[in-house]
């Protein structure tokens, strides 16, 4: 009986929601973030170490995305929110993604990845 009890509290424990910022397994040298949402004009999901950097990083993925769109190759430098971020492309484990790093070494970064 209490075999039953128990897998039933479990299952129940499975179709619980999950929340909305779901962690970033792309970053395997980096502490896992959360995945912010999508960027508009590429559709990659963009991704950074704290929900509360969110907005910030939804921006800088905007202005990198269109940096990219205007012909922009390689390794560019985007100013948003009074910082400035170098991006680039990176290798990654299954496919190579997007990231920006925050050039006065706050240590914050964004990714963009499919």
């Amino acid at each position: 009986m209490r075999t039953a009890a128990a897998g039933a509290v479990g299952i129940a424990l499975l179709a619980l929601p999950t929340p909305a910022a779901s962690a970033v397994g792309e970053k395997t040298s980096e502490a896992a973030g959360v995945i912010c949402g999508t960027d508009g004009a590429s559709g990659l999901s963009v991704g950074t170490a704290h929900a509360r950097d969110c907005a910030t990083a939804l921006l800088v993925a905007s202005a990198y995305t269109r940096s990219w769109n205007s012909g922009g190759e390689g390794a560019t430098t985007v100013h948003v929110a009074g910082s400035s971020w170098g991006c680039r492309e990176r290798p990654g484990p299954l496919n190579p993604y997007q990231e920006c790093v925050e050039t006065g070494g706050t240590g914050r970064w964004v990714t963009l990845t499919s």
